[in-house]
C-alpha cells in the first residue's frame, strides 16, 4: 500500500514538472514571438509607410509643405555656377524655370533662388551663401541649398518627391541635410476647446507621439511631442520634440486652421 501512494506521488510530481516545463517552454516561445515581431516592426519598418502615418493624420488635408535643406560646402561658387545649381535641381525633380532666376545681396548673404506657383503647387529653389569667420579668423563663404514644395493636391505625391530630394541633395553631394514637413487643414467656424482637443490628440495618437509641452487655450493651442517613428527632432530644455500642432481661428474667413508638422512647424500659425 506505502509502495502504491509512493508511486503515486512519484507520478503526480513527474506530471507537475512535465506541466511546468511545458508552460514555461510556451511562455517562452510566445515571447519570443512578441520580440521578433517588434524587431520586425522596427528594423524593417518602411520610410513611406511612417510618412503615410504623417500624412494620413487628418482626412481634410488643404496643403502640404516639404523643406529640405542641406550644407553645400565653402568651395568657390560664381553667379553662374549657382544658377547652374538651381537649373540642376529644377531638372531632377522635373521642374521648368519659366522666370529668370533671381539674385539678392544682403550685407554678407546672398541667395540665387527660382520660383514658380501653380494652381496646384509652389516650389522655390535656393542657393543661400553666407560668409563668416572660421576658425582661423579668416573670412569664409558657406553655401547652402534649399527645396521647398508645397502642394494643394495630390498630397500623396509627397512621398515620392521626399524621396527624389533626398537623392538630389546624394547626386550633389551636400551634408547635413534637414528635412520640415507641414501640413494644414481648415474647418468651417471655430471649433470648440474640446473638438481642438479631440483633432490634436487623434494625430498625436497617430503618430504615436509622447506629449512633451502644451498650452491648450482657444487663443493659443499649440502643442509639442516627440515620436519615434520620425527620425529628426529638435532638443528644447533636454527634451526631444519633433511633433509640433497648432491650432487658430482666422475671424476673417471664419475658419478654424489646424496645423501639423515635424520637426516643428515653420513660419507663422
Amino acid at each position: 500500500m506505502n509502495a502504491a501512494n509512493s508511486f503515486s506521488k512519484q507520478m503526480k510530481q513527474l506530471l507537475v514538472e512535465k506541466k511546468s516545463k511545458l508552460t514555461i517552454y510556451i511562455i517562452g516561445v510566445l515571447w519570443i514571438a512578441v520580440m521578433m515581431q517588434i524587431a520586425v516592426n522596427t528594423l524593417l519598418r518602411p520610410e513611406s509607410n511612417i510618412l503615410e502615418a504623417f500624412v494620413g493624420t487628418n482626412s481634410e488635408v488643404s496643403s502640404f509643405e516639404l523643406e529640405m535643406a542641406a550644407d553645400y560646402g565653402t568651395d568657390y561658387l560664381s553667379e553662374e555656377d549657382k544658377k547652374e545649381l538651381i537649373l540642376y535641381m529644377a531638372g531632377q525633380i522635373g521642374l521648368e524655370v519659366d522666370k529668370e532666376i533671381t539674385v539678392n545681396r544682403n550685407g554678407d548673404e546672398s541667395e540665387v533662388y527660382a520660383e514658380k506657383k501653380g494652381k496646384n503647387a509652389e516650389t522655390l529653389l535656393k542657393v543661400v551663401s553666407i560668409q563668416k569667420e572660421n576658425t582661423d579668423g579668416l573670412p569664409e563663404i558657406n553655401h547652402y541649398l534649399m527645396i521647398n514644395l508645397k502642394l494643394y493636391k495630390d498630397m500623396e505625391s509627397a512621398l515620392k518627391y521626399h524621396d527624389l530630394l533626398k537623392k538630389v541633395f546624394g547626386k550633389l553631394n551636400a551634408s547635413d541635410i534637414q528635412t520640415t514637413m507641414q501640413l494644414c487643414s481648415n474647418y468651417e467656424g471655430k471649433l470648440s476647446l474640446d473638438n481642438m482637443n479631440k483633432i490634436a490628440d487623434s494625430m498625436i495618437a497617430n503618430l504615436e507621439g509622447k506629449i512633451a509641452y502644451d498650452n491648450r487655450k482657444e487663443n493659443l493651442f499649440t502643442i509639442y511631442a516627440y515620436s519615434g517613428l520620425l527620425d529628426e527632432y529638435v532638443t528644447s530644455l533636454g527634451t526631444k520634440i519633433n511633433i509640433h500642432v497648432a491650432i487658430n481661428y482666422d475671424e476673417d474667413t471664419d475658419t478654424t486652421n489646424v496645423y501639423l508638422g515635424t520637426p516643428v512647424i515653420n513660419g507663422g500659425y
